[in-house]
């Protein structure tokens, strides 16, 4: 299932850069802009 613009996403929890659990829950409420990266520095 691929999400659309405007649409609600799903409640998840993720590692941040700093190894802290981030839920998406906790921004209830307040605009959120989730975007991902490739892993950098990976060989291939």
């Amino acid at each position: 299932m691929e999400p659309r613009p405007g649409s609600p996403a799903p409640d998840f929890t993720l590692t941040s850069h700093t190894d802290e659990k981030v839920t998406l829950s906790s921004f209830k409420g307040r605009p959120v802009i989730v975007t991902f990266m490739p892993f950098a520095f990976t060989g291939g």
